[in-house]
């Protein structure tokens, strides 16, 4: 049409392809433009509807820029909290592993002091005690029978029972970190089932570009709408400067030609016969042009809408996210107050394996230890026995040898004494009377060697002294 902001078109309306540039224009075809003018005037329903949608385009660019900066404040706080319990995940895990740790060396050096005890007490099994140091006709014995072995067995059962009040925490600890891993997986895939729509410089938001995209199409409707506006006002003023053609448009239309503003409502100016035929000029060519614009403003409403859909349709992902992330915060709640309960386990387990478990089992391998180190002693000293039996058995022979050569010189010594007392006797007895001393006849007094043995021991059979 006559204005720059009209495109031009080959297309005309019914009323254009009737008119034939070579004759003079009618009053028919003066009536079929208004007409059609008219007409296109109905696509002010079209601007309505783009005002509309540019306002509510504007309200979604307001709600897209609110959304994308909580969306991504509490994706930030979601990352936060995550780390957060991923962190004491992994702290649950270095404890249990610093713990296991522990135990499997403190259980392989108790395995060990139980190994070398067992090695002594199969010594003691296997070492008889010598006929010697039995009593006759009494069954073998062997070192073993001399020890109190209840103490080996209730110290076992002690470390048993410890180890599995261990095994019972740890699987107390196991089933809590398999739960707490069963809430992180469902947390992380709740995660990933929040619809992702953020917007980085490397994937901006479209919510701007499309809100441009509707204020152009707007503005270029608008414009449009305002070319086939002055076309219309040309055509009444064309109508007006020609006889008889408000009554003919009147007729044809059912209402008076009025222009679209009251400032031209006023009686028109008169113009000469080459203005008027200037006028049809531009409103014959404007008027080729009318169904294009029509199509023009209506295929930018369509578009305006395609594109509202498409705002909407991301603003709806917004929301979606929005609500994804306030149920994500819901869960991150419980999973912290879960957390509390598996740290809560963490540190039963660490405080059992501090007060209980470590201090029994370093107990026990101390103890093991110690009458590993008894029972050896006690074989050592059964060997020295042996010796120290042998020892006393060659002392005690020699004694018994001296006690004999003592008794026989006693024996020598006596016969000697009662020979020179006889013959004392024999030579001076009958000139003495026998009360001058009782003891004239006497026989000497005997003088024996014996072994003593104390009052508070009991001579054994088969005592190595004989």
């Amino acid at each position: 049409m006559a204005s720059p902001e009209s495109p031009a078109s080959s297309a005309s309306s019914g009323s254009s392809r009737s008119f034939n540039p070579n004759r003079p224009p009618t009053l028919e075809d003066l009536v079929n433009h208004f007409v059609a003018s008219k007409r296109s005037l109905n696509t002010q329903t079209v601007l309505w509807r783009a005002n509309e949608t540019v306002n509510t385009s504007r309200e979604l660019l307001e709600e897209n820029a609110s959304l994308s900066a909580k969306n991504s404040s509490i994706r930030n706080i979601i990352d936060e909290q995550v780390d957060a319990l991923e962190a004491v995940r992994r702290g649950i895990d270095v404890v249990e592993a610093e713990v296991q740790a522990e135990f499997k060396q403190i259980l392989h050096d108790l395995d060990a002091s139980f190994a070398g005890l067992q090695s002594t007490l199969t010594v003691l099994r296997d070492t008889p005690v010598e006929s010697v140091l039995q009593p006759p006709n009494t069954p073998q014995k062997h070192l073993f029978d001399f020890i109190d072995s209840a103490t080996v067995t209730n110290l076992k059962d002690s470390l048993r029972a410890c180890i599995d009040r261990y095994n019972e925490a740890n699987k107390s600890l196991n089933d809590s970190n398999d739960a707490f891993d069963i809430s992180l997986d469902n947390l992380h895939k709740s995660l990933e089932n929040v619809p992702s729509t953020p917007a980085t410089e490397s994937n901006p938001s479209p919510i701007p570009e499309l809100y441009r995209d509707l204020e152009e199409h707007a503005r270029e409707a608008a414009q449009a709408f305002q070319s086939l506006v002055r076309h219309y006002d040309l055509c009444v003023t064309a109508l007006r400067h020609t006889e008889g053609g408000s009554a003919a448009a009147t007729q044809a239309t059912g209402d008076a030609p009025v222009p679209s503003s009251s400032s031209l409502a006023a009686p028109p100016d008169p113009i000469t016969e080459e203005e008027r035929q200037e006028m049809l000029t531009v409103l014959f060519k404007d008027a080729r042009e009318v169904e294009d614009v029509v199509s023009e403003i209506r295929d930018r409403g369509s578009e305006m809408n395609f594109l509202l859909t498409h705002l909407e349709s991301h603003i709806g992902s917004l929301r979606n996210e929005d609500a994804a992330l306030n149920a994500i915060l819901r869960l991150l709640a419980r999973l912290a107050a879960q957390a509390t309960s598996h740290i809560g386990m963490a540190r039963a387990f660490h405080a059992s394996w501090l007060e209980d478990t470590r201090p029994s089992l370093m107990a026990g391998i101390e103890e093991w230890e110690n009458q590993r180190v008894f029972y050896e002693r006690f074989d050592l000293a059964y060997a020295e026995l042996l010796v120290e039996i042998a020892a006393r058995r060659r002392r005690h022979e020699k004694a018994k040898r001296k006690a004999e050569e003592a008794q026989r010189e006693l024996d020598r010594l006596w016969n000697e004494d009662l020979k020179a007392r006889e013959q004392f006797t024999v030579k001076q007895g009958d000139f003495l009377p026998l009360d001058i001393w009782p003891g004239l006849r006497d026989e000497p007094r005997r003088y024996e060697v014996r072994a003593l043995v104390p009052e508070r021991k009991q001579r054994r059979v088969g005592s190595v002294e004989g």
